[in-house]
């Protein structure tokens, strides 16, 4: 690793969210790898467009989940950052070796074991992240030790169909207060909305359907980094 966790994750602008049913994840893992391989090139400097992976199968149990992160672990390039979504348990192995570099907690799983708990288990170097749509919410996150927080949904996604979206004019707040926080908005974004973060100040996003349920996931990847990293 070239560079601790924390300073990848303040460093990635594209944030992929890997969302699918078990019987799909042979697809799911083809489509991860092939986005997070994508790269642009810029003032001669070659880069991957995306920073961090969350690998996200929904009551799938904790020994499938540490085996798809390990799988997925083989497949990304060796500085992508994987997180998995919900299953504290399923970030290290039986014998207690980080199988993932941290985990991501909805509201509901937040709720239930506390950030704070899950601070504590996961130790100082593995990260920490969680749901947010309002800056309570964002400063709460950030005093229980979250690395980091997903904002949304910003408009429908095909992963949460019922959500309500998001204000782009919290986000803006959010992103006045704490500039420099990883904050990643989320929920149905692709090239044609990250208008909805641009035009509020963001140069982060968290993607899942518009690059994995893409013809060419890497092609589809590229085109959601650029609007976010306009100068690179």
């Amino acid at each position: 690793m070239t560079a601790d966790r924390r300073q990848r994750l303040a460093a990635t602008r594209l944030y992929l969210v890997a969302s699918f049913p078990a019987e799909a994840a042979e697809r799911a893992l083809t489509a991860m790898a092939t986005a997070a391989w994508a790269e642009v090139t810029s003032g001669g400097i070659t880069r991957p467009v995306v920073g961090a992976v969350q690998l996200r199968c929904k009551g799938a149990p904790t020994d499938l989940l540490r085996d798809l992160l390990s799988r997925a672990r083989h497949a990304l390039p060796t500085d992508t950052l994987l997180l998995v979504n919900d299953d504290l348990q399923a970030v290290f192995d039986e014998a207690g070796k980080p199988l993932a570099d941290g985990v991501h907690l909805g509201r509901e799983d937040a709720a239930a074991i506390g950030l704070t708990g899950a601070r504590q288990r996961l130790g100082p170097d593995l990260l920490l992240g969680t749901s947010t749509r309002t800056l309570h919410e964002v400063e709460t996150a950030m005093a229980a030790g979250a690395d980091h927080v997903g904002f949304g949904a910003m408009s429908p996604s095909a992963s949460k169909p019922d959500t309500t979206p998001a204000d782009p004019a919290e986000l803006a707040r959010c992103l006045a207060a704490h500039p420099d926080f990883p904050l990643f908005p989320i929920g149905g974004l692709g090239p044609d909305t990250l208008h909805l973060l641009t035009d509020s100040g963001a140069q982060r996003a968290a993607i899942g359907t518009a690059i994995l349920n893409a013809p060419d996931p890497a092609q589809a990847a590229q085109a959601c980094y650029e609007p976010l990293a306009p100068n690179q």
